[in-house]
């Protein structure tokens, strides 16, 4: 633990700063959500840092980075209900001494006052949220990528004869790194630990294959012009209630996702496979809009119910760095960074 007045760092979580992360509602505009397993995705998480705001035994204010080999990646930027961004950071404007100390960690960092210094800080922001597009402008973010929102969804799922779960690890890690390896923010912790993975076989021979991470939120508002109408709604109507639970949403997000020669049939197989197997009816996918698979197939599956009411929603990848930063490629997505 060290002192970053008037903030603590830690390495590891208290009880307060789960207490604040578990109780934070996300999204301004738009939808808006709160994880149910947080507890348990803060025990996954590759190498974190947490900077905390406390005052009186309580967590008021949490940035958790995760330390990736080529990388900090922002996970959580969170503000208790009682101590409001708008009121206290002064976003829009860009002045406040807490805003002020939060960049001059970041400074620190590149610094490499606190370890070797990443090359990158880089997050995840729903350009609908505008609180958290003025605070990443603010504190030197700039989007470099859109990552789409693409849900599968099917209130019937059927199931495939020939999807497999993959045991081998260093089998699935070749597969990544043969098919992902050389994309910006390749990643492959996640991948090889925590939850199942997923290949589809035809005569013997893989033809397509994802990696599944299992999510649980409560959505209390779903997007869109009548999000907070159709929230109250959705247990009512009869297709959509069994794809979307609102005070208990259960989903499937997936990565690693690979379809041979860009087959959108394989690709459909192996989603309804995954929800069959898992007992869901909706998985989402987050993905670089200029991925070669997603591309060759967006207009080629059928992706259910949820899509036609909502599309695909972009989502902005950030990144703060004193360098220039520029990825000419389409980036790799870890799913579970979304969740």
């Amino acid at each position: 633990m060290k002192d970053w007045h008037p903030f603590v760092v830690r390495e590891t979580p208290t009880e307060n700063i789960v207490a604040l992360l578990k109780s934070v509602t996300l999204g301004t505009n738009g939808a808006k959500y709160r994880h149910l397993n947080t507890e348990d995705r803060l025990k996954q998480l590759y190498n974190p840092i947490y900077l905390t705001l406390e005052r009186n035994g309580r967590a008021l204010a949490n940035i958790t980075c995760c330390r990736r080999p080529f990388g900090w990646y922002v996970r959580y930027f969170a503000f208790d209900q009682l101590f409001q961004v708008s009121n206290h950071m002064k976003a829009s404007k860009g002045q406040g001494g807490l805003k002020k100390k939060i960049s001059a960690f970041f400074e620190s960092v590149e610094r490499g006052e606190w370890g070797p210094p990443p090359s990158f800080f880089y997050a995840y922001i729903d350009p609908r949220n505008e609180r958290s597009l003025l605070l990443s402008k603010g504190f030197g973010f700039k989007t470099v990528r859109k990552i789409a929102t693409q849900t599968f969804s099917r209130t019937n799922p059927r199931s495939s004869d020939t999807l497999k779960q993959l045991e081998n690890t260093e089998y699935i890690k070749s597969l990544c790194r043969e098919h992902f390896g050389d994309l910006p923010l390749f990643f492959d912790f996640h991948t090889l630990n925590t939850s199942p993975f997923y290949g589809l076989f035809k005569a013997g021979k893989l033809v397509a294959f994802a990696k599944v991470h299992r999510a649980d939120w409560v959505i209390e508002q779903l997007p869109g012009r009548n999000g907070k109408m159709l929230t109250k709604m959705v247990p009512y109507i009869p297709r959509l209630r069994k794809v979307l639970k609102p005070n208990s949403h259960q989903f499937l997000v997936l990565d690693s996702v690979w379809s041979e020669e860009g087959s959108p049939h394989y690709l459909e197989e192996l989603f309804s496979g995954l929800l069959y197997e898992e007992g869901r009816n909706l998985a989402i996918w987050w993905v670089d809009k200029q991925d070669q698979l997603y591309s060759a197939v967006q207009n080629k599956v059928q992706w259910g119910i949820v899509h036609r009411i909502n599309g695909a929603h972009e989502v902005d990848l950030v990144v703060r760095s004193p360098h220039s930063v520029e990825f000419k490629t389409n980036t790799y997505i870890t799913g579970i960074d979304f969740v």
